[in-house]
């Protein structure tokens, strides 16, 4: 009998897990939408968006380098963002795809040029504009800042008010720094007779990292000293977050940065990514770092 019972009680014992659960689940997973827009370009980019609470800034946030919108890093600081109030769009760049929803492989052909990637920053900065939205905020994760920083050294909208940079680097070529001016000015030399040959090398994540010279040399020929420069003059207030045990920059990284005189927030013991318990740690270091909480 005791079996019998605890058997037909099996479903609504399921129905009130489900209840928990759904109820669980942050706020801003029932307002989420996916919206799709045409660049200029004619290509089709897609975006997450979250409309908030009105008197918050919105929000955009963007991937680092080949990923998308989807990656655990920006996917749970964008639920942060929303479950607090924050308007927040996610974009996924496009890269010269339309509709791209999967990150890019190394070894795939790379045409893309980090002027289309700011071009598509102020592509949705304009798009939050347009929907009325008069103080905005950008959110980078690694490779990302690199593209926000274009977009700034720019002419960017009134609207931007504040940078917000997480795990902070370059393109990460592995060479010295003179090293890697030499291949720069070989790319500018390339690039001066309209060499087109294809060239591969290994930045980033990617050891095999397929592109024209041209397109290579508009990742390359940002150097770390100009990463510093750019954020001494950024013409918006610029904030660093960084994990201490993100070495891809270096040791002395955070040390450079902070004697520039930027802010910087580090959090102990988290990585590049903030995976595991450090997410709660990232989440918690963005929200205190907007204005309007």
């Amino acid at each position: 009998m005791l079996l019998a019972e605890t058997m037909n009680r099996i479903p609504s014992l399921l129905v009130a897990v489900l209840a928990c659960f759904l109820a669980a689940l942050p706020a801003f997973a029932s307002h989420g939408s996916v919206v799709e827009a045409t660049l200029p370009s004619g290509r089709i980019a897609s975006a997450d968006f979250h409309a908030g609470t009105s008197g918050l800034p919105a929000v955009l946030i963007l991937h680092g380098f080949l990923q998308t919108r989807a990656f655990p890093t920006i996917a749970s600081t964008m639920g942060a963002l929303a479950t607090a109030g924050y308007t927040v769009v996610a974009p996924t760049l496009s890269l010269g795809i339309s509709r791209r929803n999967k990150s890019l492989p190394c070894e795939a052909l790379h045409l893309h040029t980090l002027a289309e990637d700011a071009d598509e920053v102020a592509f949705w900065v304009r798009w939050l504009v347009q929907k009325g939205h008069t103080r905005i905020m950008l959110v980078g994760h690694s490779f990302g800042n690199l593209q926000l920083l274009a977009y700034l050294n720019r002419d960017p909208a009134p609207a931007v008010k504040q940078v917000l940079m997480i795990s902070l680097i370059d393109v990460e070529a592995k060479q010295s720094a003179k090293q890697r001016a030499r291949v720069v000015q070989e790319l500018r030399d390339r690039v001066a007779r309209r060499d087109r040959a294809l060239a591969e090398v290994e930045i980033g994540h990617c050891r095999k990292y397929v592109t024209p010279p041209a397109a290579l040399l508009s990742y390359m020929a940002i150097s770390r000293d100009d990463i510093l420069d750019f954020l001494v003059k950024s013409p918006v207030p610029a904030k660093v977050i960084m994990g201490e045990k993100d070495d891809r920059m270096g040791p002395d990284w955070v040390d450079r940065l902070a004697s520039r005189g930027i802010a910087v927030h580090v959090i102990p013991g988290a990585s590049h990514f903030f995976d595991n318990q450090y997410e709660f740690d990232l989440q918690e270091a963005v929200l205190q770092a907007f204005p309007g909480r």
